[in-house]
């Protein structure tokens, strides 16, 4: 990790919070084994529109122009020379947005609304670059977009003294004054940085072994937040024993507005505010339950063990959706684990349970059928996977698989040449079956 990225951000918060704006630098070394002519960085808060922008490029002190690419959800910086294998250069930018107060692209995921801010990928990142090159595209209709290696992350804010701030990493340091103050974290290795705020905010804590749980929700959600905070304790400590020592001092769950059920972030994770009012509809909490559980187990599948999420969408959501029957076995035992399984038939049942392959890209799929397949046939699969190959070499080749490639990217084909040496057995037909029939 001596050569992974590192982001140093500035970020301003104006008392109108819906207008942020900051500057950043970023050290890049070319880790390849070819040179760079070109540098990408990918602007997702664009998927909603242009509302990110960027001024005031400079490669190693030279103003360059900013190039958008990907219905400006990309920018191309092209080098003034090319930058050669182990070398280094500082990228610097200032950027700006207005974030929207009303649900928007990528699930309403960077939004204003409620009293509550959630900034979703808010500054340019550089996305992975492999053998075919710059992995940047156009959006997808599904699908979470980041795909980005491990990074370091040094971010300063400044924002009004009236905010509660929850950020991914460690606070480290912070200031306070009558109207403004400020919070510098820092984090990694770590996917992305990711940060909400708002007035409402309370929060409760709990430590598990040496990290911190943190549940931030508004105050008269306190049902909803300890249910939170006990379930994130829970599944803490089922994933520890199952898949290896969650490696930060920190986990944040914090509820944001958005039209999904939660969202993983790197040491973080928001969930939907929707799901806090216990009032609002009976069978919110084991909605909610699930999807604490759901997203936690991506700080194993996604955060440590990254994969190309729009090509292979199912190798983190289907394999955090079995960890998550995981959880409930070791929480509820065989029935209780059976109950919440059942919930991956109901959303094929929504498709007639068609036999289409889990392995293809997320464009690939209509809006219709992505959920279904993703969320439901997926883990489908990983559970004929396991009976296939038997617990013991399942559960081995699962924490083989975290251990092989933590803090790397795997794909589908890795995962099925790890599974055939752990079981010493040929799976060729099964993975033929679900995932590329």
């Amino acid at each position: 990790m001596e050569n992974a990225t590192r982001y140093q951000i500035d970020l301003q918060i104006a008392d109108t919070v819906s207008d942020v704006s900051g500057h950043q630098e970023v050290l890049y070394t070319n880790n390849e084994e070819v040179p760079l002519d070109e540098i990408y960085f990918r602007l997702f808060p664009n998927i909603s529109g242009l509302i990110l922008t960027v001024t005031n490029l400079t490669v190693n002190g030279t103003q360059l122009p900013a190039i958008l690419t990907n219905q400006d959800t990309a920018m191309r910086v092209d080098l003034p020379e090319p930058l050669q294998p182990g070398e280094q250069t500082l990228i610097a930018m200032d950027f700006r947005q207005q974030v929207p107060r009303e649900m928007g692209g990528n699930y309403g995921l960077n939004i204003y609304m409620d009293d509550i801010l959630a900034l979703d990928q808010f500054f340019p990142i550089i996305p992975v670059y492999d053998e075919n090159g710059w992995e940047v595209q156009d959006p997808p209709i599904n699908a979470d977009m980041l795909f980005a290696d491990e990074a370091f992350f040094r971010v300063r804010v400044n924002a009004p003294a009236g905010l509660v701030l929850a950020g991914s990493g460690i606070e480290v340091g912070s200031t306070n004054g009558d109207q403004r103050q400020e919070v510098i974290y820092i984090g990694g290795p770590q996917h992305d940085f990711f940060l909400a705020a708002s007035p409402r905010f309370e929060s409760v804590s709990r430590k598990v072994g040496g990290t911190t749980i943190t549940a931030y929700f508004p105050g008269e959600y306190r049902q909803a937040g300890n249910l939170v905070l006990e379930t994130a304790e829970r599944a803490l400590n089922s994933y520890n024993d199952r898949f290896g020592a969650y490696p930060y001092t920190e986990l944040d769950l914090i509820s944001t507005p958005m039209n999904a059920g939660g969202m993983e972030y790197s040491t973080a994770t928001s969930l939907s505010l929707n799901y806090f009012d216990f009032s609002a509809e009976a069978g919110y909490q084991t909605f909610l339950e699930a999807v604490v559980a759901h997203e936690i187990a991506h700080q194993w599948f996604f955060n440590q063990v990254m994969n190309d999420q729009i090509e292979e969408p199912w190798l983190d959501e289907s394999l955090a959706q079995y960890a998550t029957y995981l959880y409930y076995l070791d929480r509820y035992g065989q029935s209780g684990a059976t109950q919440y399984a059942r919930s991956w038939d109901d959303r094929w049942e929504n498709l007639d349970e068609k036999t289409i392959p889990i392995g293809k890209p997320a464009g690939d799929y209509t809006r219709e059928e992505y959920g279904p397949i993703i969320y439901g046939r997926g883990p489908l699969f990983v559970a004929a996977l396991d009976k296939q190959m038997g617990d013991e070499a399942f559960n081995r080749f699962i924490k083989s698989y975290i251990d092989r490639y933590r803090w790397e990217i795997a794909n589908g084909r890795e995962f099925e040449n790890l599974a055939e040496r752990t079981c010493n057995c040929d799976l060729s037909a099964l993975f033929t079956q679900w995932v590329k029939k």
